[in-house]
């Protein structure tokens, strides 16, 4: 496998076995296009979720918004 995946729930990463296509394909179904709360864009991602990966990103680094 081996493949590098960009996800906007956990931005890059990549898989390596079947436990992680599982992960991902499950991931992509409990996802929801929404509008992130950071940078406004209409990303897919969880619906608990209110940042893309990018956004989560930049608030762990001390980034404002």
């Amino acid at each position: 496998m081996g493949r590098s995946y960009h996800d906007d729930n956990y931005g890059c990463y990549e898989i390596r076995d079947q436990d992680d296509v599982d992960f991902y394909f499950e991931t992509q179904r409990a996802s929801r296009r929404k509008k992130c709360q950071g940078c406004g864009r209409m990303v897919k991602i969880r619906p608990e979720y209110a940042y893309c990966n990018s956004c989560a990103d930049r608030i762990e680094r001390g980034g404002d918004f």
